[in-house]
Parts: C-alpha cells; sequence; structure tokens
C-alpha cells in the first residue's frame, strides 16, 4: 500500500498520546503487515516512547534533518531504533541536547517523503506544542488524531483542540477524536465523552487497572497481548484508519512533501474544486441573508469583522459537510475566494488589483474580457452562474443607494478606487448581465510618463504646458478608450495651485491635486424618477462658484451651450473632452450638443459661440498596438464665410504598414506658427519658436 502518515495532537499532556502512539504504531505494523516507524517529536526533547519501549537509545532526527533529502533510504532504515515488535522508533533530538533553532518544515517535509517510500506506515507524537513544522506535518497527514481522556479538563481541551484545528481549516474528515481511558471514571460513559468533545469519536480505548503490569519490560497491548480489550480496540483504530486512507487515495493524492525552497504542496487532484465552490457558494446565498447584510456594517470594521468570521466559519462547516476536499491549501482558497464572493466583489477583487489591467468586460457570467497594455484578452475567470454576477453587481451598487432590476435595468457607477462602472441587465442585455470597469491608475501620470508611453512628443509637452498656463481654453477629442480623461488628468496637473478650480463630472475620475478644488457630481433620478441632477445643472450652478477654471469631464449633451457661453464670457483656462475621431468632427459634435440645449441658434451663430470659445483641440487616438497616441495638436483659427478654420501645429505622421503588435511613425511639427502665442506674451509665458519648425521632428511614436 501506499504510505500513510497519521498525526496525534493535543495541546496539553496528561491524556495518554504516548500511549496510544506507541500502542497504535505496533498495531499497525502487525494488522497490515507494512513497515511502520513511530516519530516521538515532543518538545523540546522527549524521550517517552523509547522508555515506553525499554530502548536504550533513539536517534534524532535533528542531525539528519540538513541532508535528508540526499540520504538513502536503506541509511535512514538502518538510523531508526527498533522494538522488539519490528517498530522502527526517531526522536526528534538527542537527550541533553542544547537549545537548538526550530524545526525548518521544508527540512522536515523532505525527511518525510523520504520516509515514505520506505514505511506504509508513519506515525507522530507531537508532544503539546504547535509551531510551523507541526503546522506542515499536520498539512501532511492522512488522519490527525486528538486523544481525550474521561475528566472535565481533558475534554474541555479535546473541545478546543477541535475547534482550533477546524479554524485552521485542516478537514474534519481528516481530524477525529479518539477517547482514551474509557471506563476509568464511570461517570463518564463513552456517549458523555463525545458530548463533552463535541465530537463522534473515531475510537475508543478502554482503561486497564493493570496497564503498569501489562506494559512492564517495553511489552505493548497489540504485540504481547493479542486477545485482550484493549488491543481490540487498536485492531479497530487500525481498520478504521487503514479504510480512511484508502478513502483518500481514492479521493486523490495526498499533498506532495516539498523539497527545500518550494511550496508545501500541491492542491487535492481528485474532487472538481470549481464544482464544489458553485455547491458552496449557492449553500452560503441560502444560508444568509447577504444581500443588505455588508450594508449595514460597511462603516463599521468591528462589525464587519464580526460578520467576515461568521461567515468564514460557516464556509468551514459547509465544506466539511459537502465536499471530501482535505488539502488545506486547497481549502483554504477556497475559502478565500468565497468569501470574497459573498462579502466582496468575487473575481473582481484580483481583477482591480492587477495593475497592468485598464479595463474589465464581462459580457455575460462565464466570458470575461480585460484591457492590458492597451489590448483586449480574454480572461480565464468565470463567475460561478448568472446569480453569482448579479450578486456581485447588486453588492457594487447598494452601498451607493442605487437599485439595478427589471424596472432599472442599468446603472452607472463608481468604486470606491475611483473605478467607472457600467451594469446592464435582462431584458436590456438579452444575453445576461453585463458588467463593464474602468480603471484608473492609483498614480497620477504626468507628462513623462506619457512621452514614454510614446503618446506626445517633449514638443509637444512644453507647447501643451504653456497653453495651460496661458489659460488657453482646451477641447479634447478622442474614441471611446483613447484616454481622454488621463489626458484631461495629466492637463490639470499645469493649473497653479492658487486658482480655484471647479470639477464636473457624470462620475468623479478625475484626480487633481491642487488644494483649491471643488469636485461636482451628477446624480441619477431616483427608483420614483426624481431628484435627478444633470451635468447642465452643475455646469450653471458652478457658475455662481467664483471658478478661476471649469473642467467638465465630458461634453454629452445641453450641458455644451452652458460651457461654451462661460469661456466666452472669462472664465479662460477651462478644459473638456468629447467623443469625435478628428478635430473637425469634434467641432461638428459640439454643434450638435448645443442643439440639444432647445434654443433656436442658427448654424452660424453656435459656430460663432464655438470659435469664440475653443482655442486648441487635442486629438487623440487607440492604435492597433494598444498604444494611444495625441494624433493632432489644433488651433481653432476663426471663421471664413460659415466654415471654421483651424490649423494643425504638431500631427503624428505614421509610416509603414500598422500590425497588432506595432506602429511606427513619428510627432512632427506642421510649421504653423500658432496665432495663441501673442496671448502667451501677454501672460508672460515664453515657448520657443524652434519647436514649431518642420526640420523639429518629435520624439518616435513606435512601439
Amino acid at each position: 500500500m501506499a504510505s500513510a502518515l497519521v498525526s496525534l495532537y493535543s495541546s496539553r499532556g496528561g491524556v495518554g498520546r504516548t500511549f496510544l502512539s506507541v500502542n497504535l504504531a505496533v498495531d499497525l505494523l502487525l494488522e497490515t503487515r507494512d513497515k511502520a516507524l513511530l516519530l516521538d517529536l515532543g518538545q523540546p526533547v522527549s524521550m517517552d516512547a523509547a522508555l515506553f519501549l525499554s530502548l536504550p537509545q533513539v536517534n534524532a532526527i535533528e542531525q539528519i534533518l540538513p541532508s535528508a533529502a540526499r540520504l538513502a533510504p536503506a541509511m535512514l532504515k538502518s538510523y531508526a531504533a527498533t522494538h522488539k515488535s519490528g517498530l522502527d522508533v526517531l526522536g526528534l533530538r538527542a537527550p541533553h541536547a542544547a537549545k537548538a533553532a526550530p524545526v525548518d518544515p521544508d527540512a522536515l517535509s523532505a525527511l518525510l517523503e523520504r520516509l515514505s517510500a520506505i514505511y506504509g506506515w508513519i506515525v507522530a507524537d507531537l508532544g503539546h506544542g504547535f509551531n510551523q513544522a507541526w503546522e506542515r506535518l499536520l498539512d501532511l497527514s492522512d488522519a490527525i488524531l486528538v486523544p481525550a481522556a474521561p475528566d472535565a479538563l481533558s475534554l474541555a481541551h479535546a473541545r478546543a483542540d477541535l475547534e482550533f484545528l477546524r479554524q485552521r481549516n485542516y478537514s474534519q474528515d481528516t481530524v477525529r477524536l479518539v477517547l482514551n481511558r474509557v471506563g476509568e471514571d464511570e461517570r463518564l460513559t463513552p456517549q458523555a465523552m463525545e458530548q463533552h468533545a463535541g465530537r463522534e469519536a473515531f475510537g475508543a480505548v478502554p482503561f486497564d487497572r493493570n496497564a503498569a503490569a501489562n506494559l512492564a519490560g517495553g511489552r505493548t497491548y497489540p504485540g504481547d497481548h493479542p486477545r485482550h480489550e484493549v488491543t481490540k480496540a487498536f485492531d479497530a483504530l487500525s481498520h478504521a484508519l487503514a479504510t480512511l486512507a484508502a478513502q483518500g487515495r481514492a479521493r486523490g493524492p495526498r499533498p506532495k512533501a516539498a523539497v527545500p525552497g518550494t511550496a508545501a504542496g500541491q492542491p487535492d487532484a481528485g474532487p472538481d474544486i470549481d464544482a464544489v465552490k458553485r455547491s458552496l457558494h449557492q449553500r452560503l446565498l441560502e444560508t444568509f441573508d447577504l444581500k443588505y447584510a455588508d450594508m449595514a456594517v460597511e462603516n463599521d470594521p468591528a462589525k464587519r469583522e464580526e460578520l467576515r468570521q461568521e461567515v468564514t466559519r460557516q464556509i468551514i462547516l459547509l465544506l466539511d459537510e459537502s465536499s471530501a476536499i482535505r488539502s488545506r491549501e486547497a481549502r483554504d482558497r477556497l475559502v478565500g475566494e468565497l468569501l470574497q464572493d459573498v462579502l466582496g466583489l468575487g473575481l473582481l477583487e484580483d481583477l482591480l488589483h492587477d495593475p497592468s489591467i485598464s479595463e474589465i468586460m464581462v459580457n455575460s457570467y462565464d466570458t470575461i474580457y480585460v484591457e492590458r497594455g492597451g489590448v483586449i484578452e480574454t480572461s480565464a475567470r468565470k463567475f460561478l452562474s448568472e446569480r453569482h454576477l448579479m450578486r456581485i453587481i447588486e453588492r457594487i451598487v447598494a452601498p451607493l443607494g442605487r437599485k439595478i432590476d427589471t424596472s432599472t435595468p442599468m446603472v452607472d457607477a463608481r468604486l470606491a478606487d475611483g473605478s467607472r462602472v457600467n451594469a446592464i441587465i435582462p431584458p436590456l442585455a438579452v444575453k445576461g448581465a453585463a458588467l463593464t470597469i474602468r480603471k484608473f491608475p492609483e498614480k497620477k501620470l504626468g507628462f513623462n510618463d506619457l512621452i514614454g508611453f510614446g503618446s506626445l512628443s517633449p514638443q509637444m509637452e512644453m507647447f501643451l504646458q504653456a497653453a495651460v498656463l496661458a489659460r488657453l481654453n482646451i477641447l479634447i477629442s478622442g474614441g471611446t478608450g483613447s484616454g481622454k480623461t488621463t489626458l484631461l488628468n495629466t492637463l490639470s496637473g499645469c493649473i497653479p495651485a492658487g486658482e480655484r478650480i471647479i470639477t464636473v463630472e457624470d462620475s468623479a475620475e478625475l484626480k487633481l491635486q491642487q488644494p483649491h478644488v471643488i469636485t461636482l457630481e451628477a446624480r441619477p433620478p431616483n427608483i420614483e424618477g426624481k431628484g435627478e441632477v444633470t451635468i447642465r445643472d452643475l455646469v450653471r450652478n458652478c457658475l455662481r462658484m467664483r471658478p478661476d477654471r471649469i473642467v467638465v469631464g465630458e461634453c454629452r449633451g445641453a450641458e455644451a451651450l452652458d460651457m461654451l457661453q462661460a469661456m466666452n464670457t472669462g472664465h479662460d483656462g477651462s478644459l473638456t473632452t468629447i467623443h469625435a475621431n478628428s478635430a473637425r468632427e469634434a467641432l461638428s459634435r459640439l454643434e450638435t450638443l448645443v442643439m440639444y440645449a432647445g434654443f433656436e441658434l442658427t448654424p452660424r451663430t453656435i459656430r460663432e459661440q464655438v470659435t469664440g470659445a475653443i482655442d486648441l483641440i487635442l486629438q487623440i487616438k487607440r492604435f492597433k498596438d494598444g498604444k494611444r497616441r495625441i494624433v493632432q495638436i489644433t488651433e481653432v483659427t476663426g471663421m471664413e464665410s460659415d466654415v471654421i478654420t483651424l490649423g494643425d501645429i504638431f500631427v503624428f505622421r505614421q509610416e509603414g504598414t500598422p500590425t497588432p503588435q506595432s506602429v511606427r511613425g513619428a510627432y512632427v511639427a506642421t510649421g504653423y506658427i500658432p496665432r495663441c502665442l501673442a496671448d502667451f506674451e501677454d501672460r508672460g509665458v515664453a515657448v520657443p519658436r524652434e519647436i514649431f519648425w518642420t526640420a523639429a521632428a518629435g520624439a518616435k511614436g513606435q512601439a
């Protein structure tokens, strides 16, 4: 048979742990006819097994741990002391050994791996300590036996030990209660002992009043008293352990002991962990009313931790009841993932904390895409079910006082870190709920970062910084996901610290570092359709707040007219963005948005408003290689007839045929000298004219 490891653990002495270890090891040897080893690991030094078996000397594993992985099996076998029954014994440290360093868990794992090739059974008496090495040994155990003697204190400690191991997430299929000295106190029946310990017994060894005589001279019950009642109890325990080990092997291999420098073990290969997770998740939702539970404790760390501990306890209980996963590594991973699912944002947590991911797109519960480095790729992760995805969406919107259901099937929201969220569910989303999360970097990007990314040239940076200082009104144009908000954030960093800035957004995404900033955020209507505050409302209100600069996250409606009027009435230096694919198209789009305001304005009047308000248009584009580049810096120069005239200052000129891996090109000055330089001079902002010469080619914007 394959090797099996049985560990006896107790937090206190006096429960007969050594008695059980010695007799059990001998019984396993005789009953299964397989080699057996007893490890006496009492700390700091224990010779209980040697004294019990009348062995003159037991060698210490401490001396061979550093080289255990290199020792031949025959050498290890000869190193152990052998009892007359055939049982081999090894101790932890030699008697009177100097105080030594703690046992290295990796070295102990390596030794167990070598010993498993020699012995069919390894019985480890752990003493009554607990440390990292013993934790590793328990991780590798096929069975963990917790002994209890018939007295109130012993039973209370056994109950505490069982609960301790449960909290450490050891499988309760592996952790078993063993009753010792049953009948010593006639008032405590086996049933009463089980009740006190809070666990059904896996085995029960009766009390023998003649034990001292029967065990004299190194005798054991299985080896020297084969028909004794105590021996029969050990026979039953051995058979139960053999069955337990066989069942464990049928479910999958025991976690492998690691060699030094590697992980402690591998997850179970047997059970379908995803299927177990789906089942446990369903039962958790049936057990807990978690839809609003976390809302009640959101701002109370103590209550939130209490809820977390209760949910953890329930997960472990359900895990013990409904699965055969023995590996604590796999169990810990399951507990962590389920905690994220019911108290956090599930698998989104890891994606949100991955700094390389800028966008998360959930097309359905089992189809997820992410954008990494500007390139969209499929994620291997998936939600457990449609209900699981809906639960996560509800967790996102509920703390914001928002609701999503068939009557309100789509919602825009914002996570605590500022990430923008859009969710849409059936009946609008035909194939099931869909979720899109736009992440923003924790660190605010500066011009040096954008130059490093190849988004613009140093000459362009110099001009744009001067344009912000000279209070030019700037319109940033681009498609979805082209980097408009990032560029707006970067430009806002050039605004002097003493100016009063008011930002207006649908969802607050801008991260201005200046001290004098007021952030305004639009509000959607409530469930009754009331209470809506639009971007236009906020733009009109901020004009009464004495702003030096107005920054509007995006013009997408009638607020465009109010923004243009503000720019035309002394609020210079304002910034905003718009969805468009070219500078000329941005102006057409702006004209269309002004019409939404409902005023009977002629096209020429609108264009005059635009010409008087907008100084610069920055066109940004995302290319096939995933990089964002400013492809045009264009000045609005005036009007000829009914047409707004433009002048390109810098452009990105593409070279060769683009590929998904590489887009080659360069930033160049067109040779056009912008008229706004006069405003620069009036405001004391100096820009060298050399940067506008055609010969001054910009940085390469290539992969």
